[in-house]
């Protein structure tokens, strides 16, 4: 009983941060892992849950999502193909030989958030222009669910600072506009997973719901103080990430 009261405390925490900034996976599969999930679940039951947060994170988020249905239903169709691309690459080119990507990647969305002091306060959409906004958004959420698909740590927080910096949007509107890509892209994921019974269904369900209330929290606090706390917690993710994969954890 202790040991899921304390797994459930874990997936509380890994909610909030997953919903803010991305990387909620980087504190869930240890856990699973620590917790005796065998290995050959961790990736099945650590994608039903994450999926569960993504789904309510987008849904509370959506008012501040201030873009098109349109655009949204489109984006989120592209990161569903692109993500099931990335997942078929996979098997023809082993990911551990590509995680040079993520030190390019999530290195360089830190830099843009520590480089601007305003990063992400104030929409700059008009700035960047309607148009090209688009085009960029439709670009990055190709190459971020391709990304996903393949690799994976740090989508979120990849989506969250690319949209800001290269589609004017907010960090707020930004966040959530990547909790909708996030869960469009883990779902053929799940899926496949689900299909091979890789997933210790009843235990991502019940982790899934105290995910759930930690995602919930994350978009209450994320509504009231806005990038005062997301700024430094995509700053924390992308530091965490980095450092685990030079040192190989």
């Amino acid at each position: 009983m202790t040991d899921y009261i304390i797994l459930s405390l874990i997936m509380f925490v890994a909610g909030f941060v997953d919903c803010l900034a991305g990387g909620g996976g980087i504190i869930r599969l240890p856990a699973f892992l620590s917790f005796g999930v065998p290995p050959e679940f961790v990736l099945g039951t650590n994608k039903l849950t994450s999926v569960m947060g993504a789904a309510v994170s987008a849904w509370q988020f959506r008012p501040n999502i201030k873009i098109s249905r349109k655009l949204i239903l489109q984006l989120s169709i592209i990161a569903f193909i692109f993500a099931a691309a990335g997942a078929l690459l996979s098997r023809l080119v082993p990911p551990e030989n590509l995680k040079f990507l993520i030190l390019i990647i999530i290195p360089l969305s830190a830099y843009f958030v520590i480089a601007s002091k305003h990063f992400g306060q104030k929409s700059t959409r008009l700035k960047v222009g309607v148009k090209k906004s688009i085009k960029n958004a439709r670009k990055i959420t190709v190459f971020g669910s391709l990304y996903d698909g393949f690799l994976g740590p740090g989508t979120g927080t990849f989506f969250a600072v690319f949209f800001s910096k290269y589609c004017g949007f907010n960090l707020l509107a930004s966040t959530g506009l990547a909790k909708v890509l996030n869960f469009s892209s883990n779902l053929f994921a799940m899926f496949v997973f689900l299909a091979l019974g890789a997933v210790k269904i009843k235990l991502a369900l019940c982790m899934g719901v105290f995910t759930i209330l930690g995602s919930s929290f994350g978009v209450y606090i994320g509504k009231k103080k806005g990038t005062k706390v997301i700024k430094p917690l995509i700053i924390l993710v992308c530091c965490v990430i980095t450092l685990k994969i030079i040192l190989g954890k």
